[in-house]
């Protein structure tokens, strides 16, 4: 096991090592991390609380982006946000062997991204319904 474990941290800091490569290659730097570094990732719990708070960021910087563009590039900025996030998920798929199978899991959440938008959209809608046909409801009765 205690080989096994060096091994995983030997493939671990090759793949860091590949991924600061490729991305000085595309004029990145990798000092000065954005937060925290992830903790936990061992177990199931700590890797959905770490994507969890990826996630978050990545939106919180989505709709900064948004909120800061011309009005008229409102539909291009989150057009590119989609585009640039996917390319980015894709890059980051691309450096696990494909044995990983990391890329069907990507489309996956991907795709689950998709439906959460839909289902947030029909709970909206709802929501909205349900209070105005509340308050047409108590109006019709002031009514009469």
């Amino acid at each position: 096991m205690c080989g096994e474990l060096d091994d995983n941290v030997q493939i671990g800091q090759d793949l860091l090592d590949k991924l600061k490569v490729m991305s000085g290659m595309l004029g990145l730097t990798t000092g000065g991390a954005a937060g925290q570094g992830p903790t936990g990732l061992e177990t199931a719990e700590g890797r959905a609380v770490y994507m969890e708070s990826l996630f978050n960021a990545g939106l919180t910087r989505a709709l900064a982006d948004t909120n800061a563009a011309e009005p008229e590039e409102i539909v291009d900025a989150i057009a590119s946000q989609a585009i640039a996030f996917g390319r980015l998920a894709g890059f980051l798929a691309g450096q696990l062997p494909p044995e990983a199978d990391l890329f069907r899991t990507t489309m996956e959440a991907m795709m689950a991204g998709h439906a959460e938008t839909a289902r947030l959209a029909r709970q909206y809608r709802h929501d909205q319904d349900h209070a105005h046909g509340h308050s047409h409801d108590h109006d019709h009765d002031h009514h009469h």
